[in-house]
């Protein structure tokens, strides 16, 4: 193969490559699922889970600090299949791993934990809920909204 047609075929190849992967990952952007979320047993809080532009982040987490993270989707006989972390500088991380079904209910598991400097707390929580019919979720709103929470004033975080 001639090198200018071998730089042309690598270069569709990458492209297409990365068309796919940004399918992968983006799978759920532009929803929102409004739900309840809390302990295991019994969820306890109203919350929403917002996906756009690769990410996810949840209203409550926003508000105490853990900022938008990315997320990995994939499609699977049950529905889609979704992970990612939600990170904060001094509150821990949420992992998140859960399910979207083609009705639209969603059911999320999240390990929370919090690393200290002599042990490491963690609990298991859950989201529980259903996507909401219309939603243009942004994730630069989402970013900006953040600067204006302060979470020593939210009594809710005191949760995490």
């Amino acid at each position: 193969m001639k090198p200018a047609v071998q730089i042309i075929f690598s270069t569709f190849t990458a492209w297409i490559f990365c068309a796919c992967l940004a399918q992968a990952e983006g799978v759920l952007d532009g929803r929102v699922f409004m739900g309840m979320i809390g302990p295991e047993e019994n969820p306890d809080l109203e919350d929403s889970l917002h996906f756009s532009d690769g990410h996810f982040w949840s209203d409550i987490c926003t508000r105490c600090g853990f900022v938008p993270g990315r997320y990995v989707s994939e499609g699977t006989d049950d529905g889609v299949r979704l992970s990612g972390v939600l990170e904060s500088d001094d509150r821990g991380h949420f992992k998140y791993d859960g399910l979207v079904r083609d009705n639209g209910a969603i059911t999320v598991s999240i390990r929370w934990e919090r690393k200290r400097w002599y042990w490491t707390s963690s609990r298991d929580i859950t989201f529980r809920g259903s996507q909401t019919p219309s939603a243009d979720p942004s994730l630069a709103e989402a970013r900006s909204e953040m600067q204006g929470f302060d979470p020593t004033e939210n009594p809710l975080c005191a949760r995490f």
